[in-house]
């Protein structure tokens, strides 16, 4: 009896240490993108190195990178979900409107029709968008530029330590 009574203190110690790592890694991990989707309508390779400098456009690749054109669109409150991409990412807001959040849960609107319509999203550090409007769609076009031979565009990143307003 003192055997089993031994086994079962340390199993528990053991056992709940196991439920807090499994139910932490479920907290820390990114919240599923809802209400997001994404149809890819063009995929590309440019096969040749490039570097251009024209004025206030200077691009450069230094390897084949493959062009990726998708029409993104986000339900009312639709969120992508916290993420990053192995490219860099252009975006226009083609109606309705965005808040794109950095890695600092810091915000910033996105608008059809006004100047801040456009945007980039590039590197490591996770970002969200979301859409805010409880009423209205969203629809956003959307080039991907990754390295060639890149199956994924987005990455899904465990959220960050700040909070989202």
């Amino acid at each position: 009896m003192e055997r089993k009574t031994m086994r079962k203190a340390i199993h528990s110690p053991l056992l709940a240490l196991a439920l807090v790592l499994v139910l932490a890694g479920t907290v820390l991990a990114t919240a599923a993108n809802s209400g997001f989707h994404a149809a890819i309508v063009s995929r590309g390779t440019l096969s040749d190195s490039v570097h251009y400098n024209t004025g206030a456009v200077k691009f450069q690749t230094k390897g084949s990178v493959n062009f990726v054109n998708a029409t993104v669109t986000f339900d009312p409150l639709g969120s992508s979900g916290w993420h990053s991409h192995p490219g860099v990412v252009l975006v226009t807001v083609a109606s309705g409107s965005v808040v794109a959040y950095d890695e600092h849960c810091v915000g910033t609107p996105h608008t059809a029709g006004t100047a801040s319509s456009a945007f980039t999203e590039s590197g490591d550090e996770p970002g969200l968008v979301r859409n805010e409007s409880t009423t209205t769609t969203e629809v956003s076009n959307v080039t991907y530029i990754v390295p060639a031979g890149t199956t994924a565009v987005r990455i899904d990143r465990a959220a960050p330590s700040c909070t989202l307003p």
